[in-house]
């Protein structure tokens, strides 16, 4: 009965009441991001980033946009066939990176000014992480420029 109370509880991204029109284009911004990640697809994931940002990859690799660029795709396509032989040998090194379903829920969004940090829960079939996520206003448009995830 607890878990179907605690599993009802949750907000996801679709579902986040913003509190004004910039939590708006964030949680929009987040919307993009986990639906990019999710469909694989390296133009508009890439899209979601900031220039100079670094994000973590694979197991505890900070890397810059350019240098993900590269990782992705030959890093998603073993995620898509499902070869786990690139998977990390403990449960500390595993990230939200290595799994293919999953959905960001209960955000906290904090602004300052130009900046926004962002926790969320990752959720993959029961598997739950904390993720976050920092952000940059320029130009009146949010980009992520840090992503990173808490330890296993």
């Amino acid at each position: 009965m607890m878990i179907v109370i605690y599993a009802c509880s949750n907000t996801t991204l679709e579902n986040y009441a913003a509190k004004d029109k910039e939590e708006e284009k964030i949680v929009a911004l987040l919307i993009e991001y986990q639906d990019a990640r999710r469909n694989f697809d390296l133009t508009k994931y890439l899209e979601c980033l900031h220039d100079k940002g670094i994000y973590h990859h694979a197991s505890s690799v900070m890397l810059s946009k350019q240098e993900l660029s590269r990782a992705l795709p030959k890093f998603w396509t073993q995620l898509q066939r499902g070869d786990r032989s690139f998977f990390p040998m403990c449960r500390e090194n595993l990230s939200g990176n290595y799994f293919v379903r999953f959905r960001l829920i209960n955000p906290t969004i904090t602004i300052r000014q130009n900046t926004a940090s962002v926790t969320a829960v990752y959720v993959n079939t029961g598997w739950r992480l904390t993720h976050y996520i920092s952000m940059i206003k320029e130009n009146n448009r949010w980009l992520i420029n840090r992503l990173d995830w808490e330890t296993g």
